[in-house]
Order: C-alpha cells, then sequence, then structure tokens
C-alpha cells in the first residue's frame, strides 16, 4: 500500500514508543537488529508493508505465515503460542492439536486458559501446508484476553499472508492508522474465562455457561421464558389441540404438529395476519421442548438492542456442544419456514442439525482419545 506520507523505519520505532507500544529498550534492540542486517534506519518508505516487520525485531506481536514452516499442527500451535504470549500472561494457550475424525472431518482444538476451544478446518492437503484461514483468524480472536482489558488484535498490513499483528487499545490502533498503517482486520471475541462449577458436558453445565456470560437481560428473558413453560403448554395443549393429537414430544407428534400448522395457516400473510397467534406461540415451545426430548440441546437467549442481528431477542434452541459446532435453531423461523414453504423436511432438517452437531462432537472426542492412545 503506497501511502501520501512516506515513513522511516526510526519514525516507526518513534511511533511504536509513544503509543505505548513499544519500550525504548525494546525499540532500540530492533533498531540494532535492523542495522545489522544493512538497512537504512533513515529511508523514507512509501509502502508500510516495508516498515512492518521491525515489529518482529523488537520482539513484539506474531506473524500470520503464508505457509506453516513444519507440518500444519506444528504450525497452529507455533501461531496461536505466539499470538497467546501477547497478553502478557493473562491468556495461556496449550494442547493445540489437529484432530481428525472417522468421517474425514477435521478441527482445530486447543484450550485457553483451561477451556477448550474446537474450530472446523478445511485444507487442500498436509503436503501444501496452507493453513485454514477462516479458523486462523477465528481462533486468534479467542486469544484477545476480553474481561477488562480493552485490547484486539489488528492487522498491520495490507494483505493477511505474512502479515505482521499487535494487540493493541482501540487508541493505540488509531494512532497506527494515523501513522499510515492500513489495519484492514481487528479480531476480538466473546472471551469465555469463567468456567461452570457443575459437571462438565451436564445439561447443567452448558445452562450455567450460558449464565455465566449472557448479559443481565439475556438471562431475565430467558428464566420468564422457562418458567412459563409447563404453564403455557398446558393452556396450548387445552386451547388449541385435538383430543387425538399424540402429546409425548416424539417426532411422530411433530409430523402431526406440521400438519396441524399447514392447516391452519395457508402461506405468511394469514400467519402475519394472526400477529401473537396462541396456537403459534404454543407450537414454537412445543418444537423446543421435543427438540430437548431428541438431541442433548438448551433453550438460550441473546438479548441485543440491535435488531438487526439474525436470531436475537427470540428463544433458540443451541446443542450441548463448544461452538465450534454450532448446532442451533429458532423454533419461530422453522415453523414460519414450513408455512411459506408448504415442507415438512424443510423443519426436520433444520432441527437435526443440533443432533448433526452433537454427532460431530462425540466423533471428535473419540477422535481425540484415539489420537491419545496412539
Amino acid at each position: 500500500m503506497t501511502n501520501a506520507t512516506p515513513h522511516s523505519l526510526r519514525e516507526f520505532a518513534q511511533t511504536l514508543v509513544r503509543l505505548g507500544i513499544a519500550t525504548e529498550e525494546q525499540a532500540a534492540v530492533g533498531l540494532a537488529e535492523t542495522t545489522g542486517i544493512g538497512m537504512d534506519l533513515d529511508k523514507d518508505y512509501g509502502d508500510t508493508d516495508e516498515l512492518t516487520f521491525l515489529v518482529g525485531e523488537c520482539g513484539l506481536g506474531f506473524q500470520t505465515p503464508e505457509k506453516a514452516l513444519g507440518d500444519l499442527a506444528d504450525g497452529y500451535e507455533d501461531l496461536l503460542l505466539e499470538a497467546a504470549a501477547c497478553s502478557g500472561g493473562s491468556v495461556v494457550v496449550d494442547d493445540v492439536e489437529l484432530v481428525t475424525d472417522e468421517d474425514g472431518e477435521e478441527y482445530l482444538h486447543f484450550r485457553r486458559n483451561g477451556r477448550s476451544i474446537w474450530h472446523p478446518t478445511e485444507h487442500v492437503s498436509d503436503s501444501t501446508r496452507y493453513m485454514d484461514w477462516d479458523a486462523v483468524f477465528d481462533a486468534i480472536g479467542d486469544l484477545v484476553p476480553g474481561n477488562d482489558d480493552p485490547r484486539s488484535f489488528y492487522q498491520l498490513d495490507e494483505d493477511s499472508y505474512d502479515a505482521w499483528w499487535l494487540l493493541l487499545t482501540p487508541e493505540q490502533a488509531a494512532g497506527l492508522k494515523e501513522f499510515g498503517l492500513p489495519m484492514p482486520v481487528r479480531l476480538s471475541s466473546w472471551v469465555r474465562d469463567q468456567v461452570p462449577t457443575a459437571e462438565p458436558e451436564t445439561l447443567a453445565w452448558y445452562m450455567e455457561d450460558d449464565r455465566l456470560h449472557a448479559s443481565e437481560e439475556s438471562r431475565r428473558h430467558l428464566d420468564e421464558w422457562l418458567s412459563s413453560m409447563d404453564t403455557a403448554l398446558d393452556r396450548w395443549r387445552t386451547a388449541h389441540l385435538p383430543e387425538s393429537f399424540p402429546f409425548d414430544y416424539s417426532e411422530d407428534s411433530l409430523s402431526e404438529l406440521e400438519r396441524l400448522v399447514l392447516d391452519r395457516f395457508d402461506g405468511p400473510a394469514s400467519l402475519e395476519a394472526a400477529a401473537k397467534d396462541e396456537f403459534f406461540a404454543g407450537a414454537v415451545r412445543y418444537v423446543g421442548e421435543t427438540a430437548l426430548r431428541l438431541w442433548p440441546c438448551r433453550w438460550t437467549y441473546q438479548h441485543s438492542e440491535d435488531t438487526s442481528l439474525t436470531f436475537a431477542n427470540e428463544p433458540m434452541i443451541c446443542s450441548n456442544t463448544p461452538e465450534g459446532f454450532a448446532g442451533e435453531f429458532s423454533p419461530d423461523y422453522v415453523l414460519r419456514t414450513l408455512v411459506h414453504s408448504r415442507t415438512s423436511d424443510d423443519m426436520r432438517e433444520s432441527m437435526e442439525e443440533v443432533g448433526d452437531a452433537v454427532d460431530g462432537y462425540h466423533r471428535a472426542l473419540d477422535a481425540r482419545d484415539s489420537d491419545s492412545w496412539d
């Protein structure tokens, strides 16, 4: 990237010190190393990509390589350890590995401060040593300290291949951007350091984990939804269901419910005209409660003032798995899709994503166990 105002390596070092990113000593070491390889510290560069290597010479940040230097697993481990080191000890990474299950599905697994984190990965081949950049970016975001630490990871170079990264406050990032660095990528995430006291991998553990990290409004809405569940379903059954309905939370009962929904609503317009239809609201609850009996999953709720967020401010069903397995659905959405498409398969397929996530997680755990015995 060409800047309007060229800068020298010495000016870059001074900027790092001025913004509190580097100490005087670190900058001096970096400049000395640069001089040692024959570079002119006062030459002006119009392309900031020619400056950012100084970050590494100062012993700061980390670099996302175009390819892993060794095998892929070692490449991920080296990268995540270097990224975690930027926190100064508040983020500790261990147990980094690539896990391949019996179906050939591959995952990047590591522990962040004791919490297991999983990300699905795809690689062209081991021999090319190209990392999965979606997984890399997600994993780097997981290593942001979070809590009361305002810093995020910022990419300094225009291109992610061989780019240098720093853990910066918003003010430091703004200062480097004003200096002329492109800063095209900022990574942060919903960091979870608190650990539930319930037995791991139980429904209680996942529900406690949700509550530890949910907003007060999210917890309030979920509590209201769950506390009225039995009463609302009893009222729905009495007022809106035929006596012949198999109220047993089975897959057969879902088939019967689909027929009732399609008979009641002949299209989206009729559903919207009914507004907060009591029958539809009860069906939402029943679909979710049926999922809870079919698979290890739970109700969740994310409150947000941003109404543009997909599935915010409505009860969701989420698989009892780490976030990397992404098994969730909105009962409200699957029922509305049924009314629109008039095809029951769409509803079942959306719900079965929860079961698929659970199965995938168990296969990944089995693969880890098998690897530990090899």
